[in-house]
């Protein structure tokens, strides 16, 4: 099946995405990241600065859809012919039954985070999974995943992860959610016999293994800790897929822990993404450079020097 949405099979003669075309010249195609909140993203910086250096012409912009919208939203986005879109939250859990087709990744976990333009519709993909297991393996966390891993929450997010560290071999995975309902239909789906569900208001970190945060907590300001910081003791390290750094990452410093905040993983599932849709391969220190750019411009722009949600 030919994707009609590979940016390699329109003019990419300039690299000048986001110019008004000549006469005769196409239009840049067109990429999204789509969710609810998604102001936050730096996605759009990213992949700009991706395009820009594979010499693409395309524009990718953030487009805030509402819960209640998804996933009818995704046949307006493929009809208005947008060329692949990046889906965060809320939508990644709805996003495979809203697609034409999906990845054997995005089956398996049950949500996707990556959406590829076909002839006859959306392909639905999961670069989340495999973006988390090079992030932690890029830390040199690996051995830290397999003595014990706890994962915060039950959505698409927490799924891709929970996939990704099963296939990295990890046999004892911890899912903590406010609704252990959720956690406990996470671990049967997924889990295999190897992951255990628990209240999110009593987990405590593994001795010398991983806590990760897969719930949004911290993408606003004031949100509450999705653990306390005393639950963290005895943890190698405490990686959240929020970005920048969250009060969940500056606090386990305190402690004296090592912790990450989501940008790694971005970079790593944006790539991925990138990839799928024009089968050029993006460079990460791009990505990077470019994200810590806007995020710096963005912390400037903020009342007193904070970095804004």
């Amino acid at each position: 099946m030919t994707s009609g949405g590979d940016a390699s099979e329109r003019d990419s003669t300039t690299s000048s995405g986001g110019d008004e075309p000549t006469r005769g010249e196409a239009a840049p195609a067109k990429y999204l990241v789509v969710g609810s909140p998604v102001a936050h993203s730096l996605s759009p910086a990213m992949m700009n600065a991706a395009f820009r250096a594979a010499g693409i012409r395309a524009d990718y912009e953030a487009r805030e859809i509402p819960p209640e919208r998804w996933p009818a939203a995704m046949d307006d986005l493929w009809r208005e012919g947008i060329a692949g879109a990046n889906v965060t939250v809320p939508h990644k859990e709805g996003a495979p039954a809203g697609a034409h087709e999906a990845s054997d990744a995005a089956r398996e976990i049950g949500a996707a985070n990556t959406l590829i333009r076909t002839d006859r519709g959306w392909r639905a993909d999961n670069t989340d999974g495999p973006g988390f297991a090079a992030w932690v393996e890029e830390l040199g966390l690996a051995d830290a995943a397999r003595r014990e891993t706890l994962v915060l929450g039950a959505g698409g997010s927490a799924r891709a992860v929970v996939w990704a560290l099963r296939r990295m071999g990890v046999e004892r995975i911890r899912i903590a959610n406010r609704n252990v309902g959720r956690a406990e239909a996470l671990a049967r789906e997924l889990g295999g016999g190897v992951a255990a569900a628990e209240g999110i208001a009593g987990a405590k970190a593994p001795g010398g293994g991983l806590v990760v945060n897969c719930t949004s907590l911290g993408l606003r300001g004031g949100d509450p800790l999705p653990i306390g910081g005393q639950a963290l003791a005895g943890a190698e390290a405490v990686l959240d897929l929020v970005y920048p750094d969250t009060d969940l990452v500056l606090t386990a410093r305190s402690a004296g822990l090592r912790a990450e905040h989501g940008l790694g993983m971005l970079v790593h599932q944006g790539c991925l993404a990138f990839r799928r849709w024009t089968n050029v391969a993006a460079d990460p220190g791009t990505l990077i450079t470019a994200a810590t750019e806007e995020s710096r411009r963005r912390a400037g722009e903020a009342p007193g020097g904070r970095r804004r949600s």
